[in-house]
């Protein structure tokens, strides 16, 4: 075993545990995910939308969860194999009344964007999406040249 300079991660088991990220990398991303600054300063509310993306031989798949989103509300983009999905959650804020007394707020209306770069060519042209149940399913086909194929072997 190698011996580490002290408060270096980088072949920590912490690091392996936190999927590569280092611990203030790590923190930086969580606090980022529920603030962001605004153009004019003020600190607003961004909602998190999970994501996952599968690679087949043929397509990428990406399905994000969307609960209380509207389609409409939902702008897809593909740039140089970089897809960014941005848009908005837009729920009535609830006044506060004399009447009740909340216990917890967790619920908010919120904007969103996430980006996740494709690592192959893919066919912009036929990229398809749908969005059901509060999921938005994305197809983004590969280009023909990075499909796998099959070679036949001549003897």
């Amino acid at each position: 075993m190698t011996p580490r300079k002290p408060g270096s991660l980088s072949r920590s088991p912490f690091r392996t545990l936190l999927g590569g990220y280092s611990p203030r990398s790590l923190v930086e991303d969580m606090f980022g995910q529920f603030l962001a600054e605004s153009g004019n300063g003020e600190m607003t509310e961004i909602m998190n939308a999970a994501m996952d993306v599968v690679e087949t031989d043929l397509a990428f798949e990406i399905k994000m969860d969307l609960p209380g989103v509207n389609a409409s509300e939902v702008d897809i983009q593909i740039d140089n194999s970089m897809l960014t999905v941005r848009g908005q959650r837009n729920e009535g804020k609830e006044e506060k009344d004399e009447g009740k007394q909340y216990h917890r707020i967790e619920r908010y209306s919120g904007t969103f964007s996430r980006s996740v770069a494709l690592p192959s060519a893919i066919n912009e042209d036929e990229v398809a999406a749908e969005y059901s149940d509060g999921v938005l399913k994305i197809v983004v086909p590969k280009a023909e040249n990075a499909k796998p194929r099959k070679i036949t072997i001549k003897s």
